[in-house]
């Protein structure tokens, strides 16, 4: 499925504190109860992979991001940040300029705060790849269910959310716009999305499952997304 990450901007208004919150429900394993009220007690998953794609902004692209599992397909424009919820390792993004011009495009693995590769292209309709976590040899079948939340908000705005099913809860730790995936999902997905700056606006959140948006939420300071 190709998803396009094309939304009109918009301002978010927040308050630190409200991402401190989110941290510490994922640090206290989220006992406070779940999002969709049959989560519960959700542990927290391993530390999330960042995929980046960068350079002169609005740069068109394709892109492919798979896991030892699943795969995703996109197009979009510079910049977006991707992450994959429950990742399973090797990973790679393939990233391809669709313009004819000498734009920069750039792609970029961070996990925490080290930078795990970094490639980049000038080149009119050239491809670049990285991979991380091993060898992947081939791109996995696309994700089934394929499950995305979409933060369109500012470029450069900071936000945390923490993002779970079930049975686990990750904290994503981004700055707008921002694609989210969840892979193979245990139950229905939730998101609670907090901004980390003051004087912002609200949150501009989309969630489409299997290429259908079942969700779409606009609020501030903070946001919750749900599955139905």
């Amino acid at each position: 499925m190709r998803y396009r990450v094309f939304r009109y901007p918009l301002r978010i208004l927040g308050i630190s504190a409200l991402a401190a919150f989110a941290l510490s429900v994922a640090a206290c394993n989220n006992n406070q109860g779940g999002f969709s009220g049959s989560v519960g007690n959700t542990p927290d998953g391993p530390p999330l992979t960042t995929y980046k794609i960068t350079g002169t902004p609005g740069t068109p692209f394709t892109a492919t991001v798979s896991n030892a599992r699943s795969s995703w397909t996109l197009q979009g424009n510079v910049p977006l940040s991707m992450v994959i919820c429950n990742n399973i390792l090797p990973a790679e993004i393939i990233a391809t300029k669709t313009s004819s011009d000498n734009n920069l495009l750039s792609i970029q693995i961070i996990n925490g705060n080290n930078v795990r590769g970094a490639a980049s292209t000038t080149t009119p309709f050239q491809p670049v790849s990285l991979q991380t976590g091993g060898k992947l040899l081939e791109i996995s079948p696309p994700a089934n269910p394929d499950l995305r939340i979409f933060d369109s908000g500012p470029t450069k705005a900071r936000y945390q959310a923490l993002i779970e099913d079930s049975k686990n809860g990750f904290v994503v730790d981004e700055r707008a716009p921002t694609l989210i995936f969840f892979d193979t999902p245990d139950g229905k997905v939730d998101g609670q999305f907090f901004p980390v700056n003051r004087d912002f606006g609200t949150f501009n959140l989309d969630m489409t499952l299997d290429g259908s948006v079942v969700a779409t939420v606009d609020a501030g300071p903070s946001a919750t997304i749900r599955e139905p």
